[in-house]
């Protein structure tokens, strides 16, 4: 399926998305934009930019695999996968996880959020912490 320029611009610089290319950031956000997932609400392209700095310099690996979108007029929805490793986090090995990002934009992003399972990103790769959430899924599905 055939994208605006605008996404296919912003699905190509997030799968080459790590540290030596937030600088590009601002090729794709705006100044004033609002980013939220399930642990942060970030107004502005600085604080976003500073967050990615600290994401970055805290983890071994980080790609996003974009895999289907829907787009209407200025705004996308963009299902994705993220691959991530971190030294602390499930011994270091990698972790999948499965998310949604709802953009809305102009020239340039103005609103991005993030859904994703915190469960499949953190809490079930952590001792004893881990082990509960698993059991609790368990037992919900049965």
């Amino acid at each position: 399926m055939k994208h605006s320029n605008f996404v296919t611009t912003f699905i190509s610089l997030y799968g080459e998305l790590d540290r030596s290319t937030l600088h590009r950031l601002p090729e794709i956000y705006s100044n004033d934009i609002q980013f939220i997932d399930a642990v942060h609400q970030i107004d502005g392209l600085p604080m976003l930019t500073e967050y990615f700095e600290h994401l970055y310099e805290n983890i071994l690996n980080c790609q996003f695999h974009i895999h289907h979108v829907i787009e209407n007029d200025n705004e996308a929805s963009l299902f994705w996968t993220m691959e991530y490793s971190h030294p602390k986090i499930g011994k270091g090995k990698c972790i999948s996880v499965d998310g949604t990002s709802h953009i809305k934009f102009n020239e340039r992003v103005y609103y991005h959020r993030d859904y994703l399972d915190m469960g499949q990103m953190l809490y079930e790769h952590l001792p004893v912490l881990g082990s509960a959430v698993k059991l609790i899924k368990k037992r919900m599905q049965s």
